[in-house]
């Protein structure tokens, strides 16, 4: 009879657990402490317990979470707050919280908590957190109403505060998974008949971006991989011999495919050029509503770098307006013309593709087999520096900053060649001149979306 009630007790208190939200225990932090801390929001915003010290935050609204975050996260910390909605909640989730108190919270924050088990406590419990009139939603509560994940909301409320700041999305892993899910942490819809610029590999190099690897993305969009011919002599440079690379390499398996110069070229304009006033650009952009420029980011041997940058200038440019670029605008130059203005003409034409495209564009760069040689190498040096990961933004000067700066951190001593190779010729400048001419900014928030 005993054993039957003990039992029976037991299942009773495990099915009060499960229903009631898990909240800090006295072993994690006591009443006295507790109700010490909840005090301090008479006067405070934010107040952070780490077990050793309080920080405390008298500013309003989500400017001392994001203070918070730049330097610390939430995975050993005990967070007071006076008002936590939807944006807040997502904050928290990013920072990697455990437990929240808020005097007021919103429905949907306590959704968002529930959802990725984080314990909370509320003094009171509202539909939503309205703006300071009270005559709708928040802004950040309705910029915040559709996002997909934490670090998506991350990123839309550091860019609403820091709109000079470019928003980099980062992840270490390198899967058709990681492609697909930093893809859709951009928030990008791209619609319509879309492009999916790739390079499609010199036959004989070998660590251009594989097919299987961007299957799902390409199918999500429903994309077709597009290229260009080539200026030089190979496998490449004429239609017929290009389409039978992406044969032998397989995207033809994976995607419908175009050869965008097939039929000739168009010009776009530059605004205030640097070294050219126009670009060739194959005739068939024209036919895309939207594109996707996926970028293999390594070495390569007349840019220094290859990343978004070149995969726009380079990649959509055609035959003849590779080596008009080259050239700096004198096509018979393509291999003598002065460095830094083959490298201000590559920024000129990332000016006119952007401004043709209107937005409809967006950048993914993925950083792995970064041999210092392009994948238009037939035979590139074998890669030396680890892999690094993934990287997405709507801005392509910011993006490739971001992978430069990657390079340049990290910690593997093989690193050297790859930075050798982006210094001896004087790849960076590209990114300078693209910056100049409004392409995009240099100054970027990197958010790693597996917090």
């Amino acid at each position: 009879m005993y054993k039957l009630i003990k039992i029976a007790l037991l299942s009773f208190l495990g099915l009060l657990f499960l229903a009631a939200p898990a909240l800090c225990t006295e072993k994690q932090l006591s009443a006295k402490t507790k109700s010490m801390l909840i005090d301090k929001l008479k006067t405070e915003s934010l107040v952070i317990y780490t077990g050793k010290q309080i920080k405390t935050y008298p500013q309003h609204g989500l400017v001392p979470l994001l203070m918070y975050l730049e330097n610390n996260n939430f995975k050993d910390a005990y967070a007071f707050d006076k008002t936590v909605g939807r944006a807040a909640a997502y904050l928290y989730v990013y920072g990697g919280a455990q437990y929240v108190y808020a005097d007021t919270i919103s429905k949907p924050a306590i959704e968002i908590f529930k959802q990725n088990n984080v314990n909370y406590e509320a003094g009171h419990i509202v539909k939503e957190i309205q703006n300071r009139t009270k005559t709708g939603l928040c802004p950040f509560e309705e910029l915040t109403k559709n996002a997909q994940s934490p670090a998506q909301a991350y990123g839309l409320i550091y860019k609403k505060l820091h709109p000079d700041t470019a928003i980099v999305y980062y992840t270490p892993d390198i899967t058709p998974q990681a492609l697909l899910d930093i893809y859709k942490t951009l928030g990008k819809n791209l619609s319509g008949k879309v492009a999916v610029k790739v390079h499609s590999g010199e036959p004989g190099g070998h660590n251009f971006l594989q097919p299987e690897f961007i299957k799902p993305l390409v199918n999500s969009l429903n994309g077709t991989i597009v290229e260009c011919n080539t200026a030089y002599e190979g496998r490449r440079d004429t239609t017929q011999e290009h389409k039978q690379v992406l044969k032998e390499h397989g995207f033809d398996k994976i995607a419908a495919t175009d050869i965008m110069d097939e039929e000739g070229e168009m010009e776009l304009p530059v605004a205030n050029g640097k070294q050219i006033k126009v670009n060739y650009v194959g005739s068939h952009l024209k036919n895309y509503d939207s594109m996707l420029v996926l970028s293999h980011f390594k070495g390569h041997q007349m840019g220094g770098f290859g990343g978004a940058l070149k995969n726009m200038s380079i990649g959509i440019a055609s035959s003849h307006g590779k080596a008009y670029i080259h050239g700096a605008g004198e096509p018979e130059k393509i291999w003598t013309c002065e460095q830094d203005k083959f490298l201000e003409a590559m920024a000129d034409a990332d000016k006119s593709v952007m401004d043709y495209m209107k937005g409809n564009i967006t950048f993914i760069n993925v950083m792995s087999k970064m041999s210092i040689d392009c994948d238009c190498n037939n035979n590139p040096t074998p890669p030396e520096i680890a892999d690094i990961g993934i990287l997405a933004s709507d801005d392509p000067v910011a993006l490739d900053q971001a992978c430069v700066d990657l390079v340049y951190n990290s910690p593997d001593p093989n690193k050297a060649s790859l930075i050798k190779r982006i210094e001896s010729k004087n790849g960076i400048h590209t990114v300078e001149a693209a910056a100049e001419l409004g392409v995009g900014v240099r100054k970027y928030k990197l958010i790693n979306i597996n917090n």
